[in-house]
Order: structure tokens, then C-alpha cells, then sequence
């Protein structure tokens, strides 16, 4: 989606999530539906990012709605591979 894009290019330009803990970011989309799965070092390195201000801020700049509404799913890795 055009919105992802903008998003994205923007995370990139002010430094990347890295500096935020997160370590793998996927993105992956649907007739109806965007789908990003991230690894991060812990579950408060996610939640405090996607509870951000500033996140918000520049999520809903480009067109997506609050991250408040987004669906987050926050599960135990048990594997990867190929390692970090």
C-alpha cells in the first residue's frame, strides 16, 4: 500500500525501528488487509513503540489510522532461522 510505503520511507529516514528493538520486520498484504510481523528484543520494546506519540503521529500523517485501533497480536518466538 501506498500508505506502508510513505510509513516506511519515513521510519528509514529518522533512523529505522533497530533503535527501537526490533530486530526483523515483515510486511505482507491482502485484498483487505496489511500484515506486519516484527521480532523484537522484548514485548515492552514493542508496546512502547506502537504506544508512541510520535509513532502515531507519523503513522496517521500518511494515511493510516491509529495504531490504538490496529489489531496486535504479541506471541513467544520459540525459533528462527535462519539465526540473528
Amino acid at each position: 500500500s501506498r500508505a506502508y510505503d510513505r510509513a516506511h520511507a519515513m521510519i528509514m529516514a529518522a533512523g529505522g525501528a533497530e533503535q527501537f528493538g526490533e530486530l526483523r520486520h515483515h510486511c505482507a498484504t491482502s485484498q483487505d488487509a496489511l500484515y506486519i510481523v516484527g521480532v523484537w528484543q522484548s514485548e515492552e520494546h514493542v508496546r512502547t513503540r506502537w504506544q508512541s506519540p510520535e509513532f502515531e503521529e507519523r503513522l496517521v500523517s500518511v494515511g493510516f489510522p491509529s495504531p490504538k485501533t490496529a489489531d496486535v497480536t504479541i506471541l513467544d518466538l520459540r525459533a528462527i532461522e535462519p539465526p540473528l
